[in-house]
């Protein structure tokens, strides 16, 4: 399957903790082009690679991540004891600065950055904001900023010429009304919320959660969906 229409979500998620450094890498090495992952802000201001506001799912661990310091972080493994037991075991939770390091070595490859509401709602957008984009700002041609928040979306494009995604996960006039406000470069959706036609703009559609191929190649039939988010990239990348 074409390597160039499957983001890698949460890297290689399948067969590695979710936003993990060596899932990312495992993802980038296996062919991927486009990698998605999650940003959070934790208690010092330190953008962490991470998708929920807790420990509990990944590191059983109920400390938010929120009160949880740069220090703290050091005893905290998120290897996901309960999908994965203890092969994976330690994990730390991936910097931002660690996974755009690894990105520039692979200048062919482009990343989905997705800015978590409950980061934005809890620290305020322009603490997020401010240091988020001056860390991507020299990478802004490999770079794809999505978020469920419109706010984020128009701070970036206020303030750099880095591409947006919007995300929504109910196919509604209120979001149709967003998108057209927001003019981003991608709308991102589940893909089972799709109609037989799209709403129409100068943005590409992208779908997610697809693990199978025979599902992926009917939707790139249809002609107006140019990615799709896989948690199975290597997989999806084979045959």
């Amino acid at each position: 399957m074409n390597a160039h229409r499957l983001v890698a979500h949460r890297g290689d998620n399948t067969n590695f903790p979710e936003n993990s450094y060596a899932g990312l890498e495992a993802a980038l090495i296996a062919g991927a082009r486009y990698i998605e992952f999650d940003i959070q802000m934790n208690k010092d201001g330190s953008l962490l690679v991470f998708h929920d506001t807790n420990f509990k799912r990944t590191a059983n661990n109920n400390a938010s991540i929120f009160n949880t310091s740069d220090n703290d972080l050091k005893n905290i493994s998120v290897h996901e004891s309960k999908r994965f037991g203890e092969k994976h075991f330690p994990t730390p939770v991936p910097y931002l600065s660690d996974i755009l390091n690894l990105l520039k070595q692979y200048p062919d490859a482009q990343a989905l950055v997705e800015v978590k509401k409950e980061s934005l709602k809890h620290w305020g957008l322009e603490r997020v904001m401010k240091p988020l984009l001056s860390s991507l700002i020299d990478l802004q041609s490999q770079i794809i900023v999505i978020s469920f928040s419109g706010r984020s979306l128009e701070y970036i494009k206020q303030y750099s010429d880095i591409r947006t995604g919007y995300v929504f996960k109910k196919y509604l006039d209120k979001f149709k009304k967003k998108a057209r406000e927001l003019e981003p470069d991608y709308l991102i959706c589940p893909y089972k919320i799709i109609p037989n036609h799209l709403w129409k703009g100068h943005w590409q559609w992208a779908l997610y959660s697809i693990n199978s191929k025979e599902l992926a190649t009917s939707l790139f039939r249809r002609g107006d969906i140019n990615l799709i988010e896989t948690d199975n990239i290597r997989d999806m990348l084979q045959g």
